[in-house]
């Protein structure tokens, strides 16, 4: 399942999916969580836009905004798998494997996420996270607050051993440099923001596409 790496738009309503990819995004991140429109017209919409789609519905307890309950939210993923490419669901969520199970017979591929928003795990943690990610789905998505540089290196060194799809991040301003350098080292998914950022350290679309280009990536 190895592709080249993919520069993510995160947004939150149909103008600004248009600029994302107007900025060079391969991907769209639909933020439901903070979407502007209602669900289901907004991703339909965006689908339009000829750009593969990723489905967030990030809750509140993991750095979202989706305040609703487990089994709403549930409803809400399988009503829009099918205009979906992607769909990241938390490691932490108490019904993941039910919201995968709904991608089976779909082309979606699910990405399993974990955040961490206080620190960047010891080494031997983070691998078993992305391993357990892997166990519930596609892609393993890993989002870790760094204190140091070394915390990133550490990161990026996680990321050279995974023999599976797997997206990495380091949040925060330390770990800006991270949304270009991660893929060096096989992240497949580096997201950036279009209008404002969802996301700690997130940088602007545009920015990152020049970034992997200048670095042979693109």
């Amino acid at each position: 399942m190895e592709f080249p790496t993919k520069v993510v738009a995160s947004v939150t309503s149909l103008d600004e999916a248009k600029e994302g990819v107007a900025l060079g995004a391969d991907v769209i991140e639909v933020r439901v969580d903070l979407a502007q429109e209602k669900p289901q017209q907004l991703v339909e919409s965006v689908y339009r836009l000829n750009r593969p789609i990723i489905i967030t519905i990030r809750p509140a307890w993991e750095g979202g905004a989706y305040a609703g309950s487990a089994l709403e939210r549930a409803k809400l993923f399988k009503a829009l798998i099918p205009v979906a490419d992607y769909i990241d669901v938390e490691l932490r969520a108490e019904n993941v494997e039910e919201i995968v199970s709904y991608t089976e017979g779909t082309d979606a591929l699910s990405i399993i996420s974990y955040h961490d928003f206080e620190r960047a795990p010891p080494k031997k943690d983070m691998m078993d996270i992305i391993v357990r990610c892997h166990e519930k789905g596609d892609i393993a998505k890993l989002a870790v607050t760094p204190g140091s540089l070394r915390d990133v290196l550490r990161l990026f060194e996680v990321t050279l051993k995974s023999e599976k799809p797997i997206c990495t991040i380091a949040m925060g301003e330390l770990g800006a440099h991270s949304r270009i350098v991660a893929p060096v080292y096989g992240s497949q998914l580096t997201y950036g923001y279009v209008r404002k950022p969802v996301a700690p350290g997130q940088m602007r679309v545009d920015l990152i596409a020049e970034g992997l280009k200048a670095l042979g990536l693109r």
